[in-house]
Formats: C-alpha cells, structure tokens, sequence
C-alpha cells in the first residue's frame, strides 16, 4: 500500500467518524423530533380562594389536579368543586368530574356530571346537567345539553338554561316540564 492509498483510507475513516459524530450531536431533524409536541405544566391539590376589591371572600376553588398547555387557552381540571359566597356565607357549590377553565373569556366549562346546590336560605335548590358554563364576570350559567331543577316540592326539567346565581333567577326553555308535590298533613 503506498503512502498516498494510506492517506485517502485514513481519511475515509476519519469522514466517517466525524459523520457518525455529527449525526448524534447536531443532527437538528433529530433534535426536533424528540421535543415534546406541546409544552405546559400541572398543578396538583389546588386550592384558589377568590376575592373581591374590598378583600371579602366571593368564591373557593378546590380540584386535585389541573393541566395547561401553553399553545392552548384552556385549563383542563379534573373533579373541580367551586363555592360562590354571598356576605361571606356560602351560597353556592358546584361538583363536577371534569371541567375546562378558559382564562381568555374567563368561563369554567363544567363537562361531565355537574351537580349543584344553593345552601343559602331556607329554600334548598339544587340542579343537576350534562354540562354547565359559567361565565364568572357576571356569575352567570348556560346549558344547553339539559338540566334538572329542585326547590322541594318543586322539580323542574328542560334542554336549555340559564342561571343568574347572583339574582337566583333561573330560565329553562326547550321540552320543558314542571312537577309541583304538595306535602300533606294530617
């Protein structure tokens, strides 16, 4: 083997070698495909106690767990439960299994399984649906996917609703029913 055949062979190794290197260092098609498809972060046993200007408590938020993805408006949170409060008594509670904040608009999105009850007065109301938003700017709810109203002996059921929780103003449209069950005393 002459002197230039060595050359070339060892610089044919050595093209290899830096390639090889190369590949696994500073490839960027390699580096991209192993970053993350989104970024984002969790936060979990959450505990938000809300305020209004004057410092007064005018609502609690407890969950234990919730997700936001930076690329994305939506807070995801799972099993949420929400208290609104009226002259620092609770007025409100609201449990769901899953729900999505959107900090955008400012609403909760409550997606699955939604119970509420009012604990303020002595009129006991509750409702139950399939879904809720609510806009907390104005603390008011919308459904559209039905809901089930009670204020013994009241009961109350349609398809579409909104809820002033402030005023206790409660709209239902769409296959309404109504069932009204006297209590008798004997």
């Amino acid at each position: 083997m002459t002197r230039q055949q060595k050359h070339i062979l060892l610089f044919l190794v050595l093209a290899i070698l830096i390639y090889s290197i190369w590949q696994i260092f500073f490839n960027l098609e390699k580096q991209k495909s192993n970053k993350p498809f989104t970024k984002g972060y969790s936060v979990e046993n959450l505990e938000l106690k809300i305020t209004d200007e004057s410092g007064k408590l005018v609502g609690k938020f407890t969950s234990p767990g919730l997700i936001r993805y930076t690329d994305s408006e939506l807070i995801l949170i799972s099993k949420p439960k929400m208290w609104t409060y009226d002259d620092a008594k609770q007025h409100w509670q609201i449990f769901s299994e899953k729900a999505e904040y959107n900090n955008k608009t400012n609403e909760i999105n409550f997606t699955e399984e939604l119970k509420a009850s009012s604990i303020l007065g002595d009129k006991k109301s509750s409702f139950t649906a399939n879904s809720l938003l609510v806009k907390l700017d104005n603390s008011t709810a919308y459904t559209n996917n039905g809901i089930v109203f009670q204020q013994t002996p009241f009961t109350m059921s349609g398809e579409i609703a909104k809820l002033d929780m402030k005023k206790e103003i409660l709209e239902v449209n769409d296959n309404v029913k109504a069932i009204y069950k006297s209590s008798k005393t004997q």
